[in-house]
């Protein structure tokens, strides 16, 4: 989810105002749809399974396109599933001419597989800086014990090779455990903070066998990873909070979003559907994703930064009525970015409609204190169909969202397409989707208390280009005797 792309360079620090409908050019013939130049299998298993493991998965990818060249993108996935949390390594895979081949290899130097201090890999996301330099950040897990670490590593040559293990935070306590990790990098040429790096994760806190909160937690580096600041939390330390989705402004101004599940809720793990991706809480109430499991409305707030994430105050709410699984699948992290020409934000989730149908839904703001009312982005929604994850981007008044339809959910799972939904007014409106790659079938998916096609999925935007990414699962090939079949699959589309 989010940021899975990267900011302009350089961008123009707008006034605040009302939010207007992107207007066109007298006599000038209206954007067209996007264009797929691309699509096809990016990445697959690349490391043995392990005992425990689930073979032939690879699953919740993300993608970031290079800001000094758009045919340089990098995606990066689970590699080798275990359903009780993470991987056994993570898969990098690259592109240097726009998505028409790819390459893919396994991480080295970070689990046992490669070499490695860690037992398990999850939650990879990758960003560039304004330069070039690739990076990759990576929770890295022990099962078994209580060692968690958020690991960034770089590369200069545009994902072929990747430097050591930087570790920007490092727990040994089970009072302490890392989870849910997100990047992103200040790439505006204006702001006071160009080049930084931004490293949010959500820390599992206790006291014995006592859950004391969730926070969102952040670390920054100004040289590239090498030192790490200070811990700055940007909710309160007893908050029990989830999926940081942090958006800069040219001027610095950064402003996260994330899920607020409220003081003295239970861990987040706890909610249906949920699978620890860190040993967490050995008294969170685990839970299956169940026909009786109904989701329920969770609010996403926002909370802003006006001097490099040193300190932080919660200044709106983005919506009360977001959902982060299904019934039989775990899935649906909500999802968020920043045009970098335009400086408006946006943030898509699945919501809880009517007749048990979950819409794709984008509200807007241009300073993250106010809202707009959400915009329905998906089309036929009607019991029966559902939808599974969101990402979304945008550049210069242009808006498009990523996501999956699942239909026929009681046949061993169902099937997903997935579809892009695209919106050339600033998402006021948006054109009916378009149907991208063949259909995924659940019934070979991984497995994560219920059928898994990732927490999340990718989505990179550049001038004239869109990367795309998402797990496929289809039957396995002979002579595999494997249940699961799970590949990732991407696209790139020309855009206007």
């Amino acid at each position: 989810m989010a940021h899975r792309f990267v900011q302009a360079m350089a961008a123009a620090v707008l006034t605040a105002g009302t939010i207007a409908s992107a207007g066109g050019v007298a006599g000038a013939a209206p954007p067209g749809p996007p264009v797929i130049l691309h699509v096809g299998q990016v990445t697959a298993q690349d490391v043995a399974p392990q005992p425990g493991s689930e073979p032939d998965t690879v699953v919740e990818p993300d993608v970031a396109v290079s800001p000094v060249d758009r045919n340089v993108a990098i995606a990066a996935a689970h590699d080798g599933r275990f359903p009780n949390g993470g991987a056994v390594d993570i898969s990098i895979a690259w592109t240097h001419d726009g998505g028409g081949t790819w390459h893919h290899s396994p991480v080295q130097g970070i689990t046992a597989a490669t070499g490695g201090p860690y037992e398990r890999a999850s939650d990879p996301v990758v960003a560039f800086g304004p330069d070039g330099t690739a990076y990759l950040s990576v929770l890295l897990i022990d099962i078994a014990s209580c060692p968690s670490a958020v690991a960034v590593l770089r590369s200069i040559d545009g994902g072929q090779t990747w430097s050591a293990p930087l570790y920007a935070h490092q727990s040994t306590t089970c009072d302490y455990s890392d989870d849910k990790n997100w990047l992103v990098v200040d790439n505006s040429a204006v702001s006071p903070h160009g080049g930084r790096l931004y490293q949010f994760w959500t820390p599992f806190i206790a006291s014995g066998r006592h859950f004391l909160g969730a926070p969102q937690a952040v670390r920054w580096s100004d040289d590239k990873g090498s030192t790490w600041s200070a811990t700055s939390y940007v909710t309160a330390m007893n908050s029990v909070t989830q999926n940081s989705q942090p958006m800069i402004l040219a001027d610095g101004t950064i402003v996260d979003t994330y899920y607020d599940y409220g003081v003295g809720a239970p861990a987040p793990d706890a909610v249906p559907g949920a699978v620890p991706e860190s040993p967490r809480l050995a008294v969170s109430r685990r839970q299956s994703v169940t026909a009786a499991a109904v989701p329920t409305g969770i609010p996403i707030f926002a909370a802003r930064s006006n001097d490099g994430a040193a300190t932080w105050q919660q200044v709106g709410q983005v919506t009360n009525n977001a959902i982060d699984t299904l019934r039989d699948v775990r899935c649906c992290l909500f999802a968020a970015d920043i045009d970098p020409v335009t400086q408006v934000m946006y943030v898509a989730w699945l919501g809880v409609g009517a007749s048990g149908t979950d819409p794709v839904l984008v509200s807007r703001s241009r300073t993250g204190t106010q809202w707009t009312s959400p915009v329905t982005v998906s089309q036929g929604d009607v019991a029966g169909i559902q939808r599974v994850n969101v990402d979304v981007v945008a550049r210069s008044g242009d808006v498009y969202v990523s996501y999956g339809t699942r239909t026929q959910p009681a046949s061993n799972g169902g099937f997903v397409q997935q579809q892009l939904s695209f919106s050339h007014d600033r998402g006021v409106s948006f054109a009916a989707p378009i149907s991208i790659g063949p259909v995924s079938a659940l019934q070979y998916a991984a497995q994560a208390g219920g059928y898994f096609p990732g927490d999340y999925i990718g989505a990179a935007i550049a001038p004239g280009r869109l990367y795309l990414v998402w797990a496929r699962s289809s039957a396995p090939p002979p002579p595999s005797t494997s249940p699961f079949h799970q590949v990732i699959d991407g696209a790139t589309l020309k855009i206007q």
